[in-house]
């Protein structure tokens, strides 16, 4: 059977409940938000019912290459995000999280959906367990990024940025950077990847028809809300201060998921990862570009937690480390694969 109608399902989905959580932020109408979530629920379940599918049909969890990979991200992180929110409406970051699942599954149509046989090295029962855990822990840190840009666009909107001259400068000028800098960094990242793969005789003329169909809209998309939102950001701050908690309270929303998602990236990525090394290649760690960055990537949210319940720190400056954290993350996931050597490189 073939899982692609319930993919595009799922994203229809994804696309009507986004619309559904910016009308109810927008017009203030509650009615809107119940129904988002129910159509938000209905393209995780198709979603995750299309990757039951193609774990059955290949006989392997879809883990192996980087159309499963993201595919399997995208889900997670659009569960990941009701859940979190099950107990505490956020309908801002709900439409967060499907966004970043609309554009992840986006990137995962231009590579090969083939379905392959597993090379040798990927035959161990260490594949579900190192890769779904890490992957939970990292759709956790995509929670904790999204509450991060929300926390930055939060602060910019109340005005509430550090009142001492010189620290309020530098934190107003981080929560700039953060709001117009993350939408404009994303368009590079994929104009960057784009050039890279646009001469390969597989990807090339799908990766252009992405730029075309999905990056230039989005710039115009993201200049033209950059505008209305500063034009009007009286009437945003408005809409926005009803459904978006205080920046304290994002603030603990944001060491919420970390807490969570860090243990399980630490023994999935991490541990597992070591114990699946040495099966695989005879040691436990070997300096491998991925297995460095993974631990870039645990010693940045290790960072994070240290400076926030050791030394007290809070605010704008942990929140830029969130985002900071979340950047690495998605370098080592998938920048690794494509502009270093690795022996965890298995595949497009």
């Amino acid at each position: 059977m073939n899982e692609t109608p319930l993919f595009v399902f799922s994203m229809v989905c994804y696309i009507l409940a986004f619309v559904g959580f910016s009308a109810h932020i927008s017009l203030n109408r509650e009615s809107f938000y119940t129904p988002s979530r129910g159509v938000a629920w209905a393209g995780v379940l198709a979603a995750l019912v299309a990757l039951g599918m193609r774990w059955h049909g290949a006989g392997h969890p879809p883990l192996s290459n980087m159309y499963e990979s993201l595919v399997t991200l995208s889900t997670l992180i659009a569960l990941t995000g009701l859940v979190f929110t099950a107990k505490q409406p956020l309908p801002m970051l709900e439409a967060g999280t499907c966004v970043t699942s609309i554009l992840m599954f986006g990137i995962a149509s231009v590579f090969s959906s083939d379905v392959k046989p597993l090379i040798p090295a990927l035959q161990s029962y260490w594949l579900h367990l190192h890769v779904s855990l890490a992957f939970v822990g990292e759709s956790l840190f995509a929670i904790a990024f999204i509450l991060s840009y929300l926390y930055c666009f939060q602060k910019i909107m109340a005005g509430s940025t550090d009142n001492k001259i010189f620290t309020g400068m530098l934190d107003k000028i981080a929560c700039y950077l953060v709001v117009v800098g993350m939408p404009l960094a994303f368009v590079a990242g994929m104009a960057l990847l784009a050039s890279h793969l646009s001469s390969h005789p597989y990807y090339g003329g799908r990766w252009s028809g992405l730029v075309w169909g999905v990056i230039v809209p989005s710039i115009v998309t993201m200049l033209l809300l950059m505008v209305l939102t500063w034009i009007y950001r009286g009437a945003v701050h408005k809409g926005v201060g009803k459904w978006l908690p205080d920046a304290d309270s994002l603030d603990k929303l944001i060491y919420r998921a970390i807490a969570l998602g860090y243990p399980l990236f630490t023994v999935g990525g991490l541990i597992f990862g070591m114990v699946w090394a040495n099966k695989a290649w005879g040691r436990y760690w070997g300096w491998d570009p991925k297995e460095t960055w993974a631990l870039i990537t645990f010693l940045v949210y290790s960072i994070y937690l240290h400076v926030r319940l050791a030394r007290g720190w809070n605010g704008t400056l942990t929140a830029c480390l969130s985002i900071f954290g979340f950047l690495v993350t998605m370098f080592t996931l998938f920048g690794v694969n494509f502009l270093i050597s690795s022996l965890h490189s298995y595949g497009g």
